[in-house]
């Protein structure tokens, strides 16, 4: 099927790119999962689930609260949202002020500007997070909520959890969103802390690392009770379909498959930031997630235009974050060897090469 006409206009679908003849490393997916014996399971059951009515929050949380043999992660503790863009903006509505770092997540900075106070962290310092230096923001602007991603999107880098229990010990709700934290390792998440902070809210997408996008499903963990009933109040009673439902119910038969294909992606992601670190105008940041950070010395957008037209690849640029006032930023997914040469072979262009500043 023919592509939309022009890069603008595909970016503003936001979603629905299978229709078009286009690379996608713009959205952030996982290309070894689910695997085909899951996949076949749920093909064979298909007619049933498009056909019948999925279960409440009080059974879906039940079956996700199996992936994990932990005793934090209980029904008692757990939301699945349609995505963690349901939980975001739900969250968004009950925050009188939240301290942001910025670059972040965009959905997060829906917030009117009297419900945020972004603290910017500092190019020269490629984004870095100085726990101290948040944590005077969140004095100066009296939030009742920070928000930290964990790793950033879209920068990619992390903050320890040793800063995370500083930000915790002052009080403040602190939603922190895990979305890639799997592909940095079981060892970086703080959800084992919600047991000790009640002010912990951790925020999950499973879309991207687990890939089904086109399934949506994510998570609230948490032990506290005001922001759990609240979410519940204003979701609706079926906010999961029967196919996310049963998905949810076969993932711990595939939980190998999981680990193995987040060895896989990481492998991919150290190899095509190696690959982006030969190109001269690029810097690639050190990324803990499934995609990488670029400065670039040309135009980011003239390379992501360059490439949808020349190359039938999309990418992100025009990060639309406060703080990246220049057009010098880009970032691209991570998907399979053979679909990152194609997207270092088109970065290497010749032609593309000729608009150096």
């Amino acid at each position: 099927m023919p592509r939309p006409i022009n890069r603008k206009e595909m970016k503003n679908l936001h979603g629905g790119y299978w229709r078009y003849s286009v690379l996608d490393f713009y959205y952030l997916h996982n290309p070894y999962f689910p695997p085909q014996a899951l996949i076949s399971r749920m093909q064979a059951e298909l007619p049933q689930l498009i056909n019948s009515y999925p279960s409440t929050q009080r059974v879906i949380t039940g079956l996700l609260a199996a992936w994990k043999t932990k005793s934090y992660f209980t029904a008692e503790n757990l939301i699945v949202a349609n995505g963690s863009s349901e939980l975001i903006r739900i969250i968004n509505t009950m925050i009188t002020k939240a301290t942001l770092c910025v670059p972040t997540f965009n959905e997060y900075l829906q917030l009117p500007p009297r419900k945020k106070y972004l603290h910017y962290l500092r190019e020269e310092e490629k984004f870095g997070f100085d726990v101290q230096a948040f944590v005077a923001a969140l004095c100066q602007s009296k939030s009742d909520f920070a928000v930290i991603c964990n790793p950033n999107n879209p920068v990619g880098n992390l903050a320890t959890r040793k800063d995370v229990e500083t930000i915790l010990r002052t009080g403040v709700n602190l939603i922190l969103d895990e979305a890639f934290i799997d592909w940095s390792g079981p060892e970086y998440s703080c959800e084992d802390m919600i047991d000790q902070y009640e002010n912990l809210i951790i925020v999950k997408s499973l879309t991207k690392v687990a890939g089904v996008a086109g399934l949506r499903l994510g998570y609230l963990l948490t032990k506290n009770k005001r922001v759990r009933e609240y979410v519940l109040r204003m979701l609706p009673i079926w906010n999961i379909n029967s196919l996310t439902e049963r998905f949810i119910e076969l993932f711990p038969e595939f939980a190998a498959d999981f680990r193995r294909s987040l060895t896989k992606g990481k492998k991919n992601r150290n190899n095509l930031r190696q690959k982006l670190q030969e190109i001269d105008y690029l810097e690639p940041y050190e990324s803990f997630a499934n995609f990488i950070f670029c400065k670039t010395k040309i135009s980011a957008p003239r390379v992501a235009e360059f490439l949808f037209e020349k190359h039938d690849i999309l990418i992100k640029d025009s990060l639309y974050q406060e703080n990246l006032k220049s057009d010098n930023y880009l970032r691209v997914g991570v998907r399979t060897p053979e679909d990152n040469t194609k997207l270092v072979a088109g970065l290497n262009d010749p032609a593309l090469r000729k608009t150096k500043d």
